[in-house]
């Protein structure tokens, strides 16, 4: 009878350990989104996505529109920073981009530009920082952050290795002026 009992209580703690596996590797999405294309993005947790909608981001604030995914809480930007898509091609010293807000996906929370464009000028001491894939970036003068969106939204086949075109979101900050005091792309396999 003992035997029989502690066959019973083993095979009930294995059974209680599958499923909790089952259920810790079914409970998320996967990290990438798949999807593509304009209005496409997506950034799960700390990454960005692909497509000229945006990309997602480790923060922000926006709605929570939920297009069919479980995403849970809107990511949260640290304060003063903000998400934006480019909506031109930036020119010297300018940018019009529209603000970008979190939407859950089936594969988690993405960034995407809305409403209209705002206008954007950029401090004589901008910092400026270009995605080098895998969550990476450079520091580059901020003529070549400008090429580098125009590009993407223009000639993408003129973007060379290590940059590529990541859906035009930007973190941003901006000095006491309003003006873009930092600027990093937001990168997406």
């Amino acid at each position: 009878m003992t035997r029989t009992r502690m066959t019973r209580t083993r095979r009930l703690i294995s059974t209680v350990a599958v499923v909790a596996a089952l259920g810790a590797a079914t409970a998320c999405g996967p990290e990438e989104d798949t999807a593509t294309g304009p209005g496409a993005s997506s950034q799960p947790s700390a990454k960005p996505s692909t497509g000229n909608g945006g990309s997602g981001g480790s923060g922000g604030s926006g709605s929570a529109d939920n297009g069919g995914g479980d995403c849970g809480q809107p990511p949260k930007l640290p304060a003063g920073h903000k998400m934006v898509e480019v909506a031109v091609p930036p020119s010297k010293g300018s940018m019009s981009a529209k603000d970008a807000k979190p939407a859950c996906t089936p594969n988690d929370w993405i960034y995407r530009g809305d409403g209209k464009a705002n206008y954007y000028l950029f401090s004589e001491n901008v910092k400026a920082e270009l995605a080098t894939g895998g969550g990476s970036t450079k520091t580059v003068p901020v003529g070549e952050l400008w090429t580098h969106a125009g590009d993407c939204m223009t000639n993408s086949s003129a973007v060379k290795s290590p940059y590529s075109c990541s859906g035009n979101i930007y973190d941003i900050t901006l000095d006491s002026e309003g003006k873009v005091k930092t600027i990093k792309e937001i990168w997406h396999p």
